[in-house]
Formats: structure tokens, sequence, C-alpha cells
């Protein structure tokens, strides 16, 4: 009978102290949770970790829960994963992986939320300040492709020199541009401010 509850009526039970709906609720979302936060952080580890603090708090606070206007209790779980996930972030020691989302930020800049981009300005603030650093024929073929949008024919077309030279040139300013970025891994404030776009979008 409980496998045909919703979720709505497992919580109403999980608020009466029933461990069978909390097992029920667990089994029907561990996996997904599960991949979700693997994908996000990197760390299959450490993501069981995150799943399992999770359901712990749904338990803990399991009186002041409540479902979305759908009965449905993902909204809350996969909100709780989101700030997890971030938390996660700011641990020391913790590095950010995949650093090849800040090609996708500053590539399509139109995919960011509007309540994200104060922090997607900042970040383009930091990586601003570290492209006045490059040589001219790096930071050149890069802001030709980010800021105009030009494809790597035009690219070279404009600044007379061979696609491959302008594909070469693109890939060794992203590759500076990730070290750099990589250097502030001890900085929280640059830490959660990539993190929160990354896991936001």
């Amino acid at each position: 009978m409980m496998k045909e509850l919703f979720d709505r009526d497992l919580l109403a039970l999980l608020k009466l102290d029933d461990h069978k709906a909390f097992s029920k609720l667990t089994r029907r979302y561990w996996e997904e949770l599960y991949t979700h936060v693997s994908l996000k952080i990197k760390n299959t580890e450490d993501a069981k970790d995150i799943v399992q603090e999770i359901f712990l708090s749904l338990w803990k606070n399991r009186n002041n829960i409540h479902c979305d206007d759908q009965g449905r209790l993902s909204s809350y779980l996969f909100k709780a994963a989101k700030y997890a996930a971030i938390n996660y972030f700011s641990r020391p020691g913790i590095t950010i992986a995949g650093l090849d989302v800040l090609d996708h930020m500053l590539s399509y800049p139109t995919t960011i939320k509007a309540d994200e981009q104060i922090l997607l300005k900042e970040l383009h603030r930091v990586v601003d300040a570290e492209l006045s650093e490059l040589p001219d024929r790096l930071i050149a073929p890069y802001r030709l492709s980010r800021e105009q949008n030009m494809s790597i024919k035009e690219i070279a077309a404009n600044l007379s020199i061979s696609e491959q030279t302008v594909k070469n040139n693109l890939s060794a300013a992203l590759q500076r541009i990730r070290v750099r970025i990589g250097q502030y891994n001890s900085d929280p404030t640059i830490i959660l401010i990539i993190a929160a776009i990354n896991l936001l979008s």
C-alpha cells in the first residue's frame, strides 16, 4: 500500500515519525540525487556523503518541510543538493573540478539566469584582470571570439593569420586563464562565485 503513496502522503507520515515512509522517500530519490551531485562535484565518494547528509537533514527537519504545489518533495531535495554542493566547494582543500565551465559561461552568457548576473559580472571582472596581463597575440583572438562572436575563419581573416594559429592562440589564452583562475582556489569568494554559477546553471 505504501508504494502507491505520493510524496505529500509520505511526508505526512514522516512527520508522525514513520521510519518506513522515510525509507520509501530515500529509495525514491537517492539514485537521482546521487547522480545529480556526482556530476556537479566530480567526486563519487563525497557525493554519497552529501546525499546521506541531505536525507539526515530531511529526517531531522521533517516537521518544518513542505512539498511543492504539485505535492512533490523533489524541489526541496534538489535545492538542498544545490546548496550542499556549493558548501562543499567552500571547504578547505577542495578545488573546483572542471574549470571548463569558464568556457561555457564566457562563451554563452545569455544562458545565465537573471539572478546570477551579479556573480557572472564579478567573474568577468576577475577574468578581465587576468586577460590584461596576457600578450596581445593571445588577447586579440580571445576578445574577437568572446566579445564579437567571430568564428575561427573570421578571426583569421581579421588578424591576417592562419586558422590553426587562431585555434592555438585561443587554446593558449583559455589555458592561461584557467591557470590564473585556479590560483584563486584559496579565495573562498572566487570559489563560491564559480561554483554557484556552475551549480545554478
